[in-house]
């Protein structure tokens, strides 16, 4: 069943009881006063009230008790999909750039995630193996050498030379501070809403990060040097051509909501990374397809999770 926003707004007065997670909440527009006429030419309303089939399909998107939505952004494509949980119930919702699509599923959402494999690695093989949880701030200066890295092996494939794949802490605050559009430190902070940690704090920042050893002394003193997995990501992961982001919201009591969020950046087959907020800040970790997979099917099947 295909809804424009309007239809969509007008069908959520036809509701008793809505609740936060609703299209029909989340969704507003303003009524032109053609709706009732296309939505009784769709055969959604007959005499003004749903018809049976109408309110099967969209009661329980009415109050949902967790939904989920996952956006997949490429360079030729946005894809945006929603599912919304109720007493077992799962509905999924498809953006088609002129409203939202409504779809029963059957019983989980394999269906969804079939599809999206056609936009998405399936491999079960990484190139590189590592997983992080750090405070946002330190997550950031580490995202800064990967994205140094990532530079200067660029560069010397464009130019023939040999990378140097060292740095000092001095490189990795004048990076940040230059705010590069294209990196995953301008990337990850944007869509997390997070602030670039200032350029002074940089060094103090990089020096946990050296005793976690994640940056390793290189020969020249002074210079630092990524722990091998992480080097080999940096010099894989060399141009991202995906993002996917992952919400999952759940109502934890009258008007009070809980989500989850992870954001995945893809290049290529093998090198993709994922980000995870936490209690504890920001969780990194290199995933295969296979595991992204999993990750998109754990989503948009409205799980409970802890809160």
């Amino acid at each position: 069943m295909q809804l424009s926003p309007s239809e969509i707004t007008y069908l959520g007065t036809l509701f008793e009881k809505t609740g936060p997670l609703s299209p029909f909440v989340n969704n507003k527009s303003e009524l032109t006063g053609s709706e009732a006429r296309a939505l009784e030419d769709k055969g959604v309303l007959k005499n003004g009230a749903l018809t049976s089939e109408a309110r099967a399909l969209l009661s329980p998107l009415a109050a949902p008790e967790r939904c989920a939505r996952l956006v997949l952004q490429k360079p030729f494509c946005l894809l945006e999909k929603y599912t919304y949980l109720k007493e077992g119930r799962l509905t999924l919702a498809e953006s088609d750039g002129s409203g939202l699509v409504f779809t029963a599923l059957e019983s989980d959402s394999t269906p969804v995630i079939d599809v999206l494999d056609d936009f998405c690695p399936r491999s079960s093989i990484k190139a590189s193996d590592f997983t992080v949880t750090l405070p946002i701030s330190q997550a950031l200066v580490l995202l800064a050498a990967l994205d140094l890295c990532r530079a200067r092996t660029l560069s010397a494939c464009l130019f023939s030379s040999q990378a140097d794949l060292s740095f000092t802490y001095e490189d990795l605050a004048a990076y940040i501070d230059s705010k590069f559009a294209n990196g995953l430190v301008k990337g990850v902070a944007g869509n997390l809403g997070a602030e670039l940690p200032e350029k002074e704090t940089v060094p103090s920042l990089a020096v946990f990060l050296e005793q976690k050893g994640i940056f390793v002394p290189a020969e020249q003193k002074g210079r630092f040097l990524l722990e091998p997995n992480y080097r080999l990501f940096a010099s894989n992961f060399l141009i991202y051509d995906s993002l996917m982001l992952l919400q999952a919201y759940q109502q934890t009591g009258e008007n009070k909501l809980a989500a989850s969020l992870d954001l995945c950046f893809i290049s290529g087959m093998h090198d993709m990374i994922i980000f995870s907020v936490c209690p504890e800040g920001l969780e990194m970790a290199a995933i295969s397809g296979a595991d992204l997979r999993l990750r998109m099917k754990e989503t948009l099947d409205c799980p409970e999770f802890p809160v």
